[in-house]
């Protein structure tokens, strides 16, 4: 049996072994993007995170919809700039180089979950 603080560590883990900052506010909104993904069972994810998932979190801060994506999107970018291309290809299975957006990180991150944590497990 799992609770909510293991799902939360394993979520940060994943973030920290890309090379996102824990430190940073943008990467807790992103922690709490996964995190409301992974408890609903894809209830909420239907490829538009920005009219979904995102006013969850902007509620929970205190900030605009706009604000919590942006903060996404720059979080992916900078852990993008420091994350060598190889580590990237193999964690997201790739075979070549392709930048990966906030959504591509969240499938991977939900998929390594999922089979950490299988559904029947709560």
């Amino acid at each position: 049996m799992y609770n909510d603080a293991i799902v939360i560590k394993a979520i940060k883990d994943e973030l920290k072994y890309l090379g996102y900052n824990p430190k940073y506010y943008r990467t807790k909104y992103l922690i709490d993007v996964i995190y409301i993904l992974f408890k609903s069972n894809d209830e909420y994810y239907d490829d538009n995170l920005k009219k979904t998932v995102y006013p969850i979190i902007a509620k929970k801060y205190k900030r605009s919809v706009l604000n919590i994506k942006c903060n996404i999107i720059n979080a992916t970018d900078i852990m993008v700039y420091e994350c060598e291309e190889k580590k990237l290809i193999q964690y997201l299975g790739y075979y070549e180089y392709v930048k990966p957006g906030p959504k591509k990180i969240i499938e991977a991150i939900l998929n390594k979950l999922r089979k950490n944590f299988p559904k029947n497990s709560f």
